[in-house]
């Protein structure tokens, strides 16, 4: 499912407990799903990596969150509450690196 125009991306920032990374976690809701990213850096930066999710809306708990792996295979769990929302995307909005 392609997001609408109005779909607000929600942000989560937590420190995994597996490998100590940081960890961002970027998500969409949607009827059906979530859908997102989480992205790991080490405070070193010698670790930099991420990796898709998809969680099915019937695997999410009734008070809200959902639980996500780390890169590093340690679970996680993501708050009802993000830490913080991206407004809502503009139409027709694009970045043209061709330039």
């Amino acid at each position: 499912m392609i997001p609408d125009e109005r779909t607000s991306l929600n942000y989560y920032w937590t420190e995994c407990p597996g490998c100590h990374c940081h960890v961002a976690v970027n998500s969409v809701v949607y009827p059906d799903k979530i859908s997102g990213s989480l992205r790991r850096w080490s405070s070193d930066r010698s670790i930099n990596d991420g990796r898709p999710f998809e969680i099915p809306a019937a695997s999410l708990p009734a008070e809200g969150g959902f639980r996500t792996a780390c890169v590093c295979g340690q679970e996680l769990a993501v708050p009802a509450t993000p830490s913080a929302v991206g407004g809502e995307r503009e139409p027709g909005l694009r970045v043209d690196l061709r330039r």
